[in-house]
């Protein structure tokens, strides 16, 4: 699921899904040359103000703030 809107001079952008996220330091070092995908969060991380992740039993959730 993605919800967008603006609150504060931000926009958010959150996503959710039933997977779990396992790295804690998922797109926060760069991926491997060799490894295809995986640089989506990273960029995220790059770009935005404030990216939160919760994962958990029921799946995961990542919010991120990007200025305006």
């Amino acid at each position: 699921m993605l919800r967008v809107w603006a609150e504060d001079g931000h926009v958010l952008c959150e996503v959710r899904d039933g997977g779990r996220m396992t790295d804690p330091l998922a797109g926060r070092r760069p991926a491997g040359r060799d490894q295809r995908g995986g640089r989506g969060l990273l960029m995220v991380h790059l770009i935005a103000d404030l990216v939160r992740v919760h994962t958990g039993d029921d799946g995961t959730t990542i919010r991120c703030w990007f200025p305006c």
